[in-house]
């Protein structure tokens, strides 16, 4: 499924695979000006290449390596011949993708395809916009936002995903997450364009909230990792039980991967 829906000079396709009629997990492309910021995962590609037909896209450039962001690259490249851009970083696991998924990334995303872009640089011209290239560590090590200043748009990926997001994957780095924030936060953007297809605007707001969410947090279990405490029974202290999505995602969203993101160095 796809659903098209237009922000000012910002086209988002937002999508994801139905079953039973309901799309279980979004993710999103972005188009501005000839340029479209990541290309969805697999089970979406054929949909998103028919639609982007005839609107001049050009290049695309990925925020980060995970499948849901790059699965369509191979074969955009291949049908409409766009060229392909990713953070240094990305560039290795993007030619030889992980293969080996959990079972509901497979059935949500599917495997991505290889792809072999060519390394962003500091900026990237969209048209009559010029979007700066600020590296964003957290979610995973090579995520990077696109950041148009005139406009104050961030294109943040999954450095933002909910104002309280109390889960994360093993490999997560809430510290990080945190810092990356509030660095976007000083920049003081007007609209965020999530991972997810969520145009958030206004965006202080909501970056306000999550960043005082996450230092609430780390807080939280200094104190209590000070105290001797270990994640499962911080898991209890704060949120009572341990989350749904730790049994849907056979273990690697949950609240103890929250907690144990905050133990790990900045």
């Amino acid at each position: 499924m796809i659903r098209i829906s237009q922000h000012g000079p910002v086209t988002c396709f937002k999508m994801g695979r139905e079953i039973n009629g309901q799309v279980m997990y979004w993710c999103a492309a972005y188009q501005v000006g000839e340029v479209l910021i990541d290309s969805g995962c697999l089970h979406t590609a054929r949909e998103l290449a028919q639609a982007l037909i005839g609107r001049g896209v050009r290049a695309v450039y990925n925020t980060h390596h995970h499948e849901d962001h790059i699965g369509g690259n191979s074969l955009l490249a291949e049908r409409l011949g766009v060229e392909l851009y990713a953070p240094p970083a990305s560039l290795e696991r993007l030619a030889d993708p992980d293969k080996e998924l959990y079972p509901y990334q497979m059935l949500m995303w599917g495997p991505a395809p290889p792809s072999r872009p060519q390394p962003v640089g500091e900026e990237v011209v969209a048209g009559d916009f010029r979007l700066k290239v600020i590296p964003a560590p957290g979610h995973s090590d090579d995520l990077v936002v696109y950041y148009e200043p005139d406009q104050g748009w961030a294109f943040v990926s999954d450095l933002w995903v909910a104002p309280r997001q109390k889960t994360s994957r093993d490999h997560e780095n809430s510290r990080q997450i945190l810092a990356a924030q509030k660095a976007l936060a000083a920049r003081e953007p007007k609209v965020m364009f999530t991972g997810m297809g969520d145009v958030v605007e206004p965006a202080a707001p909501a970056l306000a909230e999550s960043i005082a969410f996450l230092e609430e947090m780390a807080a939280k279990v200094a104190d209590m990792a000070a105290q001797g405490m270990e994640p499962p029974q911080m898991v209890k202290e704060l949120f009572g039980r341990e989350s749904s999505l730790m049994a849907h995602t056979q273990g690697q969203l949950s609240y103890e991967n929250f907690v144990r993101s905050f133990l790990k160095g900045a």
